[in-house]
């Protein structure tokens, strides 16, 4: 019988530590939305003045990365050019002026109503325990920004946290009744992919790799 190769018993106890370590697996969530809407009975017209903001706060425990953004959108054509972000909150009822996420919009579909996912430009990872803001603005025309009626309340890891709508391309802002219908989308981030096993596992491991060793050259010799 052939002795196995010292490089092959070393494989096999870099993979058995990184086992022992642990895999933390990630997890697509939706952070908040009330997609799929009941109806499209009620909605906002967004303008090149008006824009509506939706929070949202995390609760405690891990934070997320951002993966995408639905709206439900209609009368969205090709000459509209819809300005989606993420903001900050300062306290108080209204969005913060900070920009931490935009997007890249998505091709129109007519002048129906869809779902239409934005697609974020860059990396952004929303903190445990922190209220964030969904701005929705539009830089030429108008398009409607639609919602069920009567409301459909959002749901999922975060909590809404208030509704606003600016007629002054958000110098000012007021309570909305509206709840508009959206979706965000995140990744959960659990932390590192792989935790160092104790020594006493590796000194075990080591061992029983040498074992091995020694075996095959016992049996080769007989």
């Amino acid at each position: 019988m052939k002795t196995l190769p010292v490089s092959f018993v070393l494989a096999g106890i870099s993979s058995s530590l990184v086992l022992m370590g642990g895999v933390n697996p990630v997890r697509a969530a939706v952070l908040i939305g009330n997609l799929p809407e009941t109806n499209d009975n009620d909605f906002t017209q967004i303008t090149t003045v008006r824009v509506k903001a939706l929070a949202f706060t995390l609760p405690a425990g891990n934070n997320y990365s951002l993966d995408n953004v639905i709206l439900r959108l209609g009368n969205y054509g090709s000459g509209d050019a819809p300005l989606v972000q993420i903001r900050n909150d300062v306290g108080g009822s209204d969005p913060g002026s900070t920009v931490l996420a935009s997007f890249t919009n998505p091709t129109p579909q007519g002048l129906g109503i869809f779902n239409y996912t934005f697609t974020p430009t860059g990396p952004l990872t929303f903190a445990a325990v922190t209220k964030y803001w969904l701005y929705v603005a539009n830089a030429v025309e108008s398009f409607d920004w639609r919602g069920s009626s009567p409301n459909k309340t959002p749901t999922g890891i975060a909590t809404p946290s208030g509704a606003q709508v600016s007629n002054n391309s958000g110098a000012s802002f007021n309570n909305s009744s509206t709840l508009n219908s959206f979706q965000i989308n995140a990744t959960e981030i659990t932390g590192p992919v792989a935790s160092t096993p104790e020594p006493g596992a590796i000194a075990a491991l080591s061992l029983f790799g040498l074992g091995l060793l020694g075996v095959k050259g016992r049996r080769n010799e007989g």
